[in-house]
């Protein structure tokens, strides 16, 4: 029994501080120590559950009010990047810069970490934010609206940011990525694999099965390519890697989303 116990604490400790990490939404403290980081790639997929929920809100209150597609589309897209606090989109405009210098590894990991925007972050903010309020506002538009599919989005995101992080090599010797999966373990990426069977499992009585399976496969999909371009552009990891993938998931799945409605 207190063995059970001990991991439910450590469990909710590690969801808790990804939570208050990843989110600006307000979870009770939890302190950096190692005991509570044990479980932080497993809690991941949790994060994203919980931001699938205020997503879901979000969609089906501008669903309610009479504003124009594109105002409806702005407004999601902005409510997206506050629930993080802009933590990603920070990940993915460093990346930006950095895959776009056309530099050797060792510049573009030294790019990383630079606090700096270049013409690169910028460009890649704009599209970012553009095309995803286009696609929430194309989403919203006149019936069939996938709401409860692109509010499980965030859920995948996070999903794949645990299996990078479980799963990559360190590109740098410190750094966020290092510390967060500090304490990754074998056994979390079936954790995480199976909390990935347990939703698609559970959203498969409420949506159309096509367009569930297209967005699951785009994720795959991205997943590889996207660890492939970490190993061979920078040999591994980092905090803005992580970043960089929850933007462009959560965008590539809201297009595919839009194309199989």
């Amino acid at each position: 029994m207190n063995i059970i116990s001990s991991f439910f604490e450590s469990f909710f400790n590690s969801f808790f501080l990804a939570c208050s990490f990843l989110t600006v939404l307000p979870f009770p403290n939890a302190a950096w120590t190692d005991r509570n980081l044990r479980c932080f790639v497993p809690a991941l997929p949790l994060v994203g559950l919980v931001l699938g929920a205020f997503w879901f809100a979000a969609l089906l209150l501008l669903e309610l009010r009479g504003v124009s597609l594109l105002l409806k589309g702005v407004l999601m897209t902005l409510c997206a990047l506050a629930l993080t606090g802009g933590i990603h989109m920070d990940g993915w405009m460093d990346t930006c810069d950095a895959l776009f210098s056309r530099k050797d590894r060792a510049t573009r990991l030294r790019i990383l970490s630079d606090p700096h925007s270049g013409a690169f972050a910028v460009m890649g903010c704009s599209a970012v934010l553009l095309l995803q309020s286009a696609l929430f506002a194309e989403l919203l538009a006149p019936k069939p609206r996938p709401v409860l599919l692109a509010a499980s989005v965030p859920f995948w995101s996070r999903l794949g940011l645990g299996l990078l992080l479980n799963n990559l090599p360190f590109a740098k010797e410190d750094g966020m990525a290092r510390t967060l999966g500090g304490a990754r373990n074998p056994r979390h990426t079936l954790i995480l694999g199976l909390e990935g069977l347990i939703a698609a499992a559970v959203l498969l009585p409420f949506v159309p099965l096509v367009p569930l399976t297209a967005l699951i496969a785009s994720f795959l999909l991205l997943f590889v390519l996207w660890q492939r371009c970490c190993l061979t552009v920078f040999g591994g990891i980092t905090g803005d890697l992580l970043g960089a993938f929850a933007m462009i998931s959560e965008t590539t799945m809201l297009l595919v989303l839009l194309a199989a409605r």
